[in-house]
């Protein structure tokens, strides 16, 4: 049935490819006007011209893509555009890299993981550079290296040409391109293990040598073009990430990790283990730079207090590549029982969307030891707020589901590892899973028909704090909808979601003012913030489903304390 369908896509490419953009557009467009959260509503602000001296710590060419778009388009919009639009240069680039690479057929599969990734929609739909701009030039990249492998003569200058401006262009939108350079070279190198001189490697390393020179006096010297870039900035801003395993919080990179997991999905994360070692040769750059970037990640620099999710959305390509290439692998093979097995799969899946309508708990997200505990207690009736630092808004999706959906996969996945002759049948069993995990987290993100959407609630808030003219200044808890507030001229300030964080209370007893509650992730019920918010005056509240949003007149009210 697969392999049918993948022929009639592979005999009418044009049209194939006029499907895939027509998909990709309908799972994202619906996302471009999400609001700006946090760190996403400062780029608008941060690359304006109008505001001098205001710059992005990075290399600066992330920083002019955006400055490019906001003077074609305007400053005022939602920039959401510019990742759908590399997004979509992406899914083109990789559908080209992956029918020259391998076929037609692994092109079309990994064209759908790209549509329909949770992570890959979260990417192309977050104002940064990590999650589709990167990717662009990684990719770029990889069409050059691949293509003066197989190619030769005069031709191979023109891919060199491309690979380097790839690379050079990629290290002056982050620094952490660097990872998918260094890919690029352990692959190379791989590659001539067998017949390398002393010679060669010396060699080799002097080329490399001047590359990196090369990278480096360029960033020094793309200040002359791009005047906005303050390299000293940067360098202080890329210290604070330098190890420190006396104060690093070894915890919140765990949390962090595995929020990225989630993201992923288990389809993306556990089908490649099911012939991971076949296609080792096939994939083996795209395995270096996982390992590369776990490592730079994970373990020599401390991204704990950073947005540490957001950084690995880099890790969509290679694991759709991977998921890729064990599909098509397994999918040669013949059995007769694959209807079975994707009926059984898609049945097992319209039970998962079926737990999402049972009675679920909002635990708060701190203190932490409340879901943990619940998690570790197996009470899995309880939702998980998604949110970050630079966005998405926070939404909620059932852990009952996603329990469920792991533990499955996984089972399913070990099974196939000791019964080889079943891994197309565990492929098959998996496909719907992957397909209602993924859809489920796209759907709560963009519309929140299970648990709310926060979006929903925002706007209408928004509207009324515009028209009150007793609120002049209002502070808002996590910065939600601190883009929007922003645009009425009505910000205060941000409200931590830790109580505990520093100075707090202090600011709180200080500070009795209008305060814009909307409660993603929510209040803990026990906290000094719910204490101190109950005995506020209530101008505003509205619910939706699992979320509400309320607007608080804290004039007046008695000091609190954290004991």
């Amino acid at each position: 049935m697969i392999n049918r369908i993948i022929d009639w896509f592979k005999m009418h490419e044009k049209t194939t490819l006029f499907i895939l953009v027509l998909l990709f557009l309908a799972t994202r467009l619906g996302g471009a006007g999400l609001p700006l959260h946090q760190d996403e509503y400062k780029w608008p602000i941060v690359v304006n011209p109008a505001n001098i001296g205001s710059t992005i710590p990075h290399p600066p060419l992330g920083q002019f893509i955006y400055r490019t778009a906001g003077s074609m388009i305007g400053f005022n919009t939602h920039f959401r555009f510019v990742p759908v639009f590399f997004g979509l240069l992406n899914l083109l680039l990789l559908y080209y890299l992956m029918r020259f690479l391998f076929g037609r057929k692994e092109a079309l599969i990994a064209s759908f993981i790209w549509i329909f990734s949770y992570f890959s929609v979260l990417a192309s739909l977050m104002v940064d550079t990590d999650g589709e701009i990167m990717p662009f030039f990684f990719l770029l990249a990889l069409i050059g290296y691949f293509k003066i492998k197989k190619t030769t003569g005069k031709e191979k200058y023109k891919w060199l040409i491309l690979l380097g401006l790839a690379c050079i262009l990629g290290f002056l939108v982050k620094v952490s391109f660097l990872l998918a350079i260094f890919a690029i070279i352990a692959d190379f190198i791989w590659s001539k293990k067998n017949d390398i001189s002393k010679k060669d490697i010396l060699r080799y390393i002097v080329r490399l040598g001047f590359f990196l020179g090369l990278l480096t006096v360029l960033l020094v010297f793309s200040v002359k073009i791009f005047p906005f870039f303050k390299l000293e900035e940067s360098i202080s801003y890329w210290g604070r990430f330098l190890i420190d395993f006396s104060s690093r919080s070894w915890f919140q990179t765990v949390i962090q990790c595995i929020k990225a997991l989630l993201y992923s999905s288990p389809f993306l994360v556990l089908v490649p283990l099911l012939d991971l070692k076949g296609i080792f040769y096939k994939a083996k750059l795209f395995i270096f730079f996982l390992l590369f970037s776990i490592v730079f990640y994970v373990i020599l620099f401390d991204f704990s207090a950073g947005a540490l999710d957001r950084y690995l959305q880099l890790l969509v390509l290679p694991l759709t590549v991977l998921t890729t290439l064990v599909i098509a692998q397994i999918v040669r093979t013949k059995d007769r029982r694959t209807k079975e097995f994707f009926l059984f799969g898609l049945i097992i899946g319209l039970i998962l969307i079926l737990l999402q309508s049972l009675p679920h708990y909002v635990p708060s997200l701190h203190p932490k030891s409340e879901w943990i505990t619940r998690i570790a207690s197996l009470k899995w009736n309880f939702v998980y707020p998604f949110s970050g630092g630079s966005g998405p808004l926070g939404f909620y999706v059932s852990f009952l589901v996603i329990g469920f959906s792991w533990i499955i996969s996984l089972v399913a996945v070990v099974f196939a590892m000791i019964k080889p002759q079943y891994k197309k049948l565990v492929l098959i069993f998996l496909l719907p899973l992957g397909l209602v995990y993924n859809g489920l987290f796209v759907e709560e993100y963009l519309v929140g028909h299970w648990n709310g959407h926060a979006q929903f609630l925002l706007y209408p808030a928004v509207e009324y704090i515009k028209n009150n003219p007793d609120i002049d200044k209002i502070i808002t808890f996590n910065d939600n909808g601190g883009h929007e507030i922003r645009g009425i001229g009505k910000y205060g300030r941000r409200l931590y979601i830790d109580p505990k964080f520093p100075g707090q209370i202090d600011y709180m007893n200080q500070n009795k003012a209008y305060y814009f509650v909307l409660d993603v992730p929510r209040i803990d019920q026990r906290s000094v913030y719910r204490k101190y918010f109950d005995t506020c005056k209530v101008l505003y509240t509205e619910v939706d489903k699992k979320m509400s949003a309320t607007v608080y007149d804290c004039h007046g009210i008695p000091d609190i304390s954290v004991y």
